[in-house]
């Protein structure tokens, strides 16, 4: 079973339909139809990372469409991507999904800059729904991973929401009490995420916890 926990360590990413930085002496048009000048990197709204290949290093590579990838894996562990043939029809095939929320637009390293916030969850069979936010810049014309926040397994530290504010990442993470279960988290933790120059980082003073009236 694939285990998602060394997601923000190796997490790298190749755009689906990224395109190259803009050539020396030239400027370039991108889909938001706004010129990009010589010498400056393209906007990271220009990236459709609901259509992307996303790399987890060890947890595999996923190339979602639409924000969702479904997979299996035979006997021996191998993932069978959807609509492929099952090499031993009699064999224990396991099912699997690896999804990614819309982006999150803001400037949260204060460059004047605006990044990408990729929250996404990982199942690799069973129950246990692992998450994650991958922050992305652009660097040399192409997306890259520049930090991320830790997630968890649903109840025991899912990722539920993000936004940013104030060029804070504010994040909404599922809560269980001890009554609750992994399964039905009775509480969301809000916490502030701030760019230290080189990582994200909790403001854990700023900490408050709500009751969970959402779908999940």
């Amino acid at each position: 079973m694939i285990r998602f926990s060394a997601l923000l360590g190796t997490l790298l990413a190749v755009a689906a339909c990224g395109g190259s930085a803009a050539p020396s002496g030239s400027a370039s048009t991108g889909p938001s139809n706004q010129t990009v000048q010589p010498g400056a990197e393209p906007s990271v709204r220009t990236v459709d990372f609901q259509n992307f290949t996303y790399d987890l290093g060890s947890d595999g590579t996923y190339t979602v469409a639409n924000g969702m990838f479904e997979f299996s894996y035979d006997a021996d562990g191998n993932v069978i991507p959807a609509g492929a043939a099952q090499p031993d029809p009699d064999g224990y095939v396991e099912q699997g999904w690896f999804q990614v929320a819309a982006p999150v637009y803001g400037d949260v390293t204060g460059d004047g800059v605006e990044e990408a916030l990729i929250q996404s969850e990982l199942n690799s069979g069973g129950t246990g729904r692992f998450s994650a936010i991958a922050v992305y810049g652009m660097r040399d014309g192409a997306p890259v991973v520049i930090g991320g926040i830790p997630g968890g397994d649903r109840g025991d530290g899912g990722i539920y929401d993000v936004n940013v504010e104030g060029g804070l990442a504010i994040v909404k993470r599922l809560h269980s009490l001890d009554e609750d279960g992994a399964c039905c988290p009775s509480k969301v933790q809000v916490e502030h995420w701030r760019w230290d120059g080189s990582r994200f980082v909790e403001d854990e003073s700023a900490r408050t916890m709500i009751d969970n009236d959402g779908p999940y």
